[in-house]
């Protein structure tokens, strides 16, 4: 049995980006139904492509999938090369793990298949999850509720997200820049915005903002190497990997934990929570006293060190294998042949 972690094909170019657009309207009859394709890297692919790898790490037959089966994201999430596999492919006993974009294909295969739901707007009962061979899994407390309202019945563990403490190495406080707050427009520029403004109105000085976005992963974790505190602001999360990073890393975290779907932030010990900008502003305050930040920034490490790969990851996938039939631990996936060494390769 191998296991296939199915992602979609990352494709920059124009003519995708031309067609995903004509997709959204009356067109799309004419053009068909869009590849399993995307323009932009998201952090539940990151977290597929670390499982494969931790999966692979200890002795799995791991694959990842995509429509085109050729591994278009390299080394850009710092993660090695993985052997990928054309989804059309699979093999009717291959254990199958989706995301959750993806959870309608699950009615497409006859073996058995995991639906893995990291994002609480994409929670739908849209595939025949009450089949024996369906499997659920989520990253988090607060998707478990949104999991368990959705497929009343079924048994659904919360499975551990996985930080790269290699990419996110522990830098103190006091090695860091002082007085650097960052932050991610992308989610929440409304409540970043207000946030620093009422910090600046109630007499704040300390803190100067920098955002973060679009950058490759490499350069993205290059920055975590320079802010004392990161401004948390996404109000839906599945759990929400960058707080998660920040911890990693010795950056304290300030700010949302996203309705609890983050729940490594805990006030006080491993992060200062702020659900409005007027609070996030007193916690910006607190965050200025250089010992807070000390004890919270070792706090918050020792807590999602658990997360590290080699923790509880690869231990829930010893677990995994070991559930399985026979063969499933037989790790014979990097053998390559040579049109798909060549093939994945390729820039």
């Amino acid at each position: 049995m191998r296991i296939l972690f199915l992602i979609p094909d990352l494709d920059r170019t124009k003519r995708f980006q031309w067609r995903n657009r004509l997709s959204k309207t009356p067109l799309r009859r004419v053009f068909g139904p869009m590849p399993m394709s995307t323009d932009k890297a998201f952090g539940g692919t990151l977290n597929l492509l670390r499982h494969c790898a931790v999966a692979r790490s200890v002795g799995a037959r791991a694959y990842m999938a995509t429509e085109k089966g050729v591994d278009k994201y390299g080394h850009t999430w710092g993660i090695g090369r993985m052997p990928f596999v054309r989804w059309k492919d699979r093999r009717p006993d291959d254990l199958c793990i989706l995301p959750d974009v993806f959870a309608h294909l699950a009615d497409q295969i006859s073996g058995p298949c995991v639906v893995y739901e990291q994002q609480p707007l994409q929670v739908h009962a849209n595939f025949d999850y009450r089949r024996p061979n369906i499997y659920i899994w989520t990253d988090s407390p607060f998707m478990l509720e949104i999991c368990q309202r959705t497929f009343p019945g079924k048994d659904i563990p919360i499975v551990p997200n996985i930080i790269d403490n290699h990419a996110f190495p522990f830098i103190p406080q006091s090695e860091r820049v002082s007085g650097e707050l960052m932050a991610f427009p992308r989610k929440g520029a409304d409540f970043i915005r207000d946030a620093v403004q009422a910090y600046q109105d109630i007499g704040g000085k300390f803190w100067r903002l920098v955002t973060v976005d679009g950058l490759p992963f490499p350069e993205f974790a290059r920055r975590f190497r320079k802010p004392q505190v990161f401004l948390a602001s996404g109000e839906f999360e599945g759990c929400a990997l960058p707080p998660q990073e920040a911890m990693a890393a010795g950056i304290v975290v300030v700010g949302k934990d996203a309705q609890g779907a983050n729940f490594s932030m805990k006030d006080g010990e491993t992060a200062l929570i702020a659900s409005t900008p007027e609070q996030a502003a007193q916690a910006l305050i607190r965050a200025e006293d250089q010992s807070l930040r000390e004890h919270i920034a070792v706090g918050a490490h020792r807590f999602i060190s658990r997360y590290f790969p080699d923790g509880e990851p690869a231990a829930f996938y010893r677990g995994f294998l070991a559930r399985l039939p026979t063969g499933a631990n037989r790790d014979n996936s990097r053998d390559f042949t040579s049109e798909q060494r060549a093939e994945n390769l390729r820039p």
